[in-house]
This record gives structure tokens, sequence and C-alpha cells, in this order.
């Protein structure tokens, strides 16, 4: 049996403790009770008879890109045409309540770059200087062997579809003042491999992303990049979106060091509502897609 799928959901994982399951929402709201096991894909597909299926591609980028090839390149699964949607938490800066919405215009995979020791007596780029060649002195350069690889623009017309369609999804909020109140943006998902948080290194990542990406950044997340990166070997990512919730920020705030935040039994309270809140604004265009 092949199945024919019209949105194929990747959220990342199911089974964390301690942590809301990205998969879990989906199972909720659908009545996703087919099932088949496809090779090279670590848990049953599931799926309902209106066309939509959802699978957790395990966390990081070599599983998000495992996992996509496997599902594109089986008999099983008949994705020609189908909306794909990577569905998620994600860290964010602080600019960004938690709770709010990354629509994403790029993709850029922040372990494609060099990084290397400072120059004696520097510890961060000059602010005076933003304008500092790469190729001078800071702890990161561009990569000279991969040119533009890890640069994935996605379908501008999906994406600003899918952002107003967005505008009628129910946001839960997180804080107590109007200040607080998530919103749903595009811009720059940064998408890596280690879990980084701190001043200096968001520094980096912002530095990063102006350089190699048009919109600010916006999101960092581990899987998207991977997930990006398969299906642009497939000819697939005209086809992709990429929708993250801020369930927590990439740096502490004032007074607490990098440590003490990322390890505060406060930092992953986030995750509900960032879970939450990306699957309301994904729902939005799958419900439009299958209808």
């Amino acid at each position: 049996m092949t199945l024919d799928v019209d949105a194929l959901v990747l959220p990342a994982f199911d089974d964390l403790d301690g942590l809301p399951g990205e998969a879990a929402p989906w199972r909720a709201a659908y009545d996703l009770e087919g099932a088949i096991e496809i090779d090279g894909v670590p848990t049953p597909l599931r799926y309902s008879d209106r066309g939509l299926a959802v699978v957790p591609t395990g966390i990081g980028k070599a599983a998000a890109a495992t996992t996509t090839a496997a599902l594109l390149s089986s008999d099983r699964l008949d994705p020609a045409g189908a909306l794909v949607l990577s569905v998620g938490a994600a860290g964010g800066p602080p600019t960004l309540p938690v709770g709010s919405v990354v629509v994403a215009d790029t993709v850029v995979d922040w372990d494609d770059k060099c990084r290397v020791d400072p120059a004696d007596g520097e510890d961060e780029y000059d602010d005076e200087d933003e304008d500092k060649d790469w190729d001078g002195e800071g702890p990161i350069a561009l990569n000279p062997y991969t040119d533009e690889q890890g640069v994935f623009d996605l379908d501008a017309e999906l994406v600003a579809e899918a952002r107003t369609l967005a505008e009628g999804a129910d946001l839960a909020a997180v804080g107590a003042g109007a200040s607080d109140a998530p919103r749903v943006v595009g811009g720059t998902n940064l998408c890596g491999d280690e879990i980084w948080h701190g001043h200096d290194l968001a520094e980096q990542a912002e530095r990063l992303v102006e350089t190699r990406a048009p919109g600010p950044y916006r999101a960092t997340e581990m899987e998207d990049a991977g997930t990006a990166a398969a299906l642009q070997r497939f000819g697939r990512l005209d086809r992709y979106l990429s929708i993250r919730g801020i369930s927590n920020h990439d740096r502490p705030k004032p007074g607490i060091s990098a440590r003490e935040s990322l390890f505060a039994p406060t930092f992953e309270d986030g995750f509900e509502a960032g879970i939450a809140n990306a699957v309301s604004v994904a729902r939005t265009v799958v419900d439009d897609r299958l209808d």
C-alpha cells in the first residue's frame, strides 16, 4: 500500500521526560488512527483519512535529515505535492515574548561556519566595527568551502500565505502584561546541533544571520536545516514551512549567569506554550490544505 498525503508534519520528539511532546497535540486534534512503519524512520508514521501524516524525526539535524530522506524515498508514502511542516519549540531573542511563533522566511545552518580563538585581548566583536570583514578578527568566520549550502530560502509565497492564515490562530499568553503578548513573526531560523545560551553567543548568532540571510534572527532550534537539506536534494524545498514557537530565551536576564539561566528549574516553563502556539499556527495552514 502506498499512502497519499496532503500534509506531512515533522515534530522532533514525543518522549522526553519532563517536557510536553511535540507530536501529542496532533494526536489530540486529529484522528491519526492509521500507522505504517517505514524503513529508516524511527517510529511509525501515523495518519488520518483526511490526508494528514505525522511522525517525529528525532532530535538534531542528522536525525531530521535521515528521517526526511527515508520518508521521501519510501515506496510506502507518496508525498508528491504535499506540504511539509517542521513544527515545534525553539529558543529565541528576548525581543520576542515566550509563546511567539516564527514562520521562517529562511533557515540558516549555525554549524556551517569556522570557529577560531579570538585575537589576543579580544573576547567578542567590537561593537564600534559592525562591518568588520569576517576574514579578519573575531571568534567565527564564514566557511570558505561550502558557499551558500547552509542557507535555505523558503518559498516566499507559501510563507506569506501561512502568515496570513496564522492571523486566525489562538495564541496562549505566558506573561502578565500586554508587552508579553505572543505574536506571529517572520525572519530567520538559526539551526544547530548544539544547545547554546549567553550574550556573547547570541551576538555571534545575530552576526552570522546578518551576514548570511536577509531577515533578522528570530529563533534557534536543532532540526530544520537537516530537514531542509533533505527536501532540497529531493526537489521539495518549495513545499516546506518551518513553524517554531518560542519556548525560552537564548540569553540570561541581567544579573544571572548564562549557566545559571540555562540550568534553572524554570528554564523549561515556556515549552508547553511554545509548542501549543506553534501547533495552533500550523493547524491553520494544515486545515486550509486539507479542506
